[in-house]
């Protein structure tokens, strides 16, 4: 708990920039080491071939894009087992994990299967060049086809962060990246008696280097299948996780082909310049990225604090960091963008295209702060439907269709594609922004801390029965489980629940309250797999445990029934009533029109279904979910009665 406390306080009160100085440097170094693989493989390759050059520009895309399937279901593995976890249920977590290395060689069988095949079509694709087409083939099939080091480091990392270890990931890709700097030269060029293997040599170290990272996290990561019956429903839930970070990883591996595609129909040149571009833009969005991982924890629990002046405040701080950084890059990028090419080649029609280039796309740097901030900022506060539509804007609306258009005009003008892309989504993101600070929730005064008559306390009980009510809407299951809580004489949960949930981790009532009611109905796993509702959903189901351990009682909602699953003495109830009985209570109770009415009862029941779904991975309702389904079309006082019997038999069974 103390660990909590001060987690809270750091991301409530510390400064924004001791906060980024603390939390940047190890996620820094991390994607450095990651980023060094594919530039140490351009500088050796540069020195050797022009050709090869251009070939890494081709293969490149292809690259992102298995990083993107690699990372994004180690995303999704992830997420479901810091759930896990933090449900005390390391046998499911250990389940997941478990899935995670057989899913990892299926993902790179299909992937390596499908490179090699469409490999040639593919380099044929992107340049005339029979020579630039051969070393396409030959790189790409060889990091391709060996990828199963990187699939497998990748899944077995994010089981190793899922326990809290980042130290060995961090030093299994320090390994990595040493072994392949120091395997490229002799490979490359033939060096200590090896064979001259040139672009072959860059794609065997690249691969050699994956696999060594990959071994060096197996032992901690590795975990032993589970029942091979479990594979398709765990498969599924990790790719409902995971999918949205692998579209949204792989929107950059399309724009970064189409952009390769219309540039080929100048020369590869061009081609080679735009991927010298890549390589150095590496080294001054290395800080940039690393400061948007460290500010999305301390927006996320500010916004689900109901802090929002200082959810703005990091915001904007972090845009003028960024703004800072970035300077640095625009003036190298406009100042010396010839030496910084020739550090990669020697072609002098790649270094004249590439400083053209690199002048026009320096001035895109400061406006690429905040069209790459505002996406972060929306999905640290769950508004996922924002942060995915600036992603698409930047990357699909606008990257390809206006270096088209601009290359109609001649090379020079291709590379306006950069400043006007970054500027149109920075207004974009600053139009989302203005409407995201006109919402009730952010607009409203939040209750003051000093009201401490609000809160209230545990209640205490002797053990005996837990009772979790889940409900259709307008089923009356509230009424029915604080009626029940009073014929058994012990405690009742509900709005109490979210109350003492909301005081102990320091976040918002309302935003608790209403987790599953905000949740939008597109993009509806990447909300709950959000920062700020894991926040907010950890401290719910760390309160109902506490409800649970404190004695005898009744919880009405919010996947009670799941989060103690392992509970023993409870009592799992599914209250639900016929359609017509359900709109009339709700006509009656809160006033809706008959077309309100069922529209309300429609849109709750969804949102309760979809919600647990997502926790459990179970279907909302199923009878077998349950020891008791009651229809409350009885009546409220019958309904109750049913329970309170089940409750009772089961206390006089255990008093035997």
């Amino acid at each position: 708990m103390k660990k909590n406390i001060d987690t809270t306080m750091f991301f409530k009160t510390e400064r924004v920039s001791k906060i980024l100085f603390k939390l940047a440097p190890p996620i820094m170094l991390a994607q450095l080491i990651q980023a060094l693989y594919n530039i140490v493989d351009s500088l050796f390759i540069g020195k050797f071939s022009n050709a090869g050059l251009t070939a890494l520009s081709i293969i490149y895309p292809l690259q992102l894009l298995m990083i993107a399937l690699a990372a994004g279901t180690g995303v999704g593995i992830n997420t479901i087992m810091a759930a896990k976890l933090g449900e005390g249920n390391k046998g499911k977590a250990y389940e997941f994990a478990g899935v995670g290395t057989p899913l990892a060689v299926i993902l790179w069988f299909l992937f390596a299967l499908t490179c090699y095949l469409f490999m040639p079509s593919y380099a044929r694709m992107s340049t005339n060049s029979e020579e630039v087409i051969k070393d396409v083939i030959a790189y790409g099939r060889i990091v391709c086809v060996f990828s199963f080091g990187l699939f497998l480091e990748s899944i077995w990392t994010k089981v190793l962060q899922a326990f809290g270890d980042m130290k060995t990931p961090m030093l299994a890709q320090i390994a990595g990246a040493i072994v392949n700097i120091l395997i490229d030269p002799a490979l490359i060029f033939g060096m200590f008696g090896l064979p001259k293997m040139g672009i072959k040599g860059a794609a065997i170290a690249t691969v050699i280097g994956q696999i060594t990272a990959a071994l060096i996290v197996a032992k901690k990561g590795f975990r032993k299948a589970p029942d091979i019956s479990l594979f398709a429903p765990h498969i599924a839930r990790i790719f409902r996780l995971g999918l949205p970070n692998i579209i949204m990883q792989s929107a950059y591996t399309f724009y970064i082909f189409g952009l390769n595609m219309i540039l080929a129909t100048f020369s590869d040149q061009a081609v080679t310049a735009l991927g010298l571009y890549y390589k150095w833009q590496t080294f001054f969005f290395i800080p940039l990225g690393a400061m948007q991982t460290c500010i999305v924890p301390v927006i996320s629990f500010n916004y689900a604090a109901r802090n929002i002046g200082r959810c703005r405040k990091t915001l904007f701080e972090s845009i003028y960091f960024g703004l800072a950084l970035m300077a640095v890059g625009t003036l190298c990028f406009l100042l010396i963008p010839a030496q910084m090419l020739s550090a990669f080649t020697t072609d002098q029609l790649v270094i004249s295209i590439g400083k053209t280039g690199f002048m026009f796309i320096g001035v895109s740097f400061l406006p690429m702060v905040t069209s790459l901030i505002f996406p972060v900022f929306f999905q640290a506060v769950g508004a996922s439907l924002k942060s995915s539509l600036l992603t698409v804007i930047r990357t699909v609306v606008l990257f390809v269709p206006l270096g088209f258009i601009f290359s109609r005009f001649g090379l020079t003008w291709f590379w306006l594609t950069y400043p006007v892309t970054e500027f149109i989504t920075t207004i974009a993101g600053f139009i989302y922004f203005h409407q995201f600070m006109k919402k009730d929730y952010v607009q409203k005064q939040k209750p003051p801390e000093s009201e401490e008559k609000d809160i209230p306390a545990l209640k205490p009980s002797s053990p005996g029965v837990i009772i979790t009510i889940a409900r259709e809407h307008g089923s009356s299951g509230r009424q029915i489980g604080k009626l029940v809580a009073q014929k058994l004489g012990i405690p009742f949960y509900y709005k109490d629940m979210i109350a003492l949930a909301a005081h102990e981790s320091g976040l918002d009532r309302e935003f608790i309250s209403n987790i599953h009611r905000n949740a939008p109905s597109y993009l509806y796993t990447l909300y709950m797999s959000s920062h700020v509702v894991r926040f907010a959903m950890r401290a719910q189901n760390r309160i109902i445990r506490k409800i649970a351990d404190s004695g005898s009682c009744v919880i009405v909602g919010r996947a009670a029934d799941h989060v103690l699953k392992d509970y023993e003495g409870v009592i799992r109830v599914f209250v639900h009533a016929p359609e017509d009985v359900r709109i009339k209570r709700v006509m009656e109770s809160y006033g809706d029109t008959l077309k309100e009415a069922k529209k309300n009862i429609r849109h709750s029941d969804k949102s309760r279904a979809t919600y647990y779904k997502h926790i459990s991975g179970l279907t909302w309702g199923n009878v077998r979910n349950y020891e008791l389904t009651v229809n409350s079309a009885l009546g409220i006082e019958p309904t109750a009665d049913a329970i309170v019997q089940m409750a009772k038999r089961q206390i006089s069974a255990g008093k035997q």
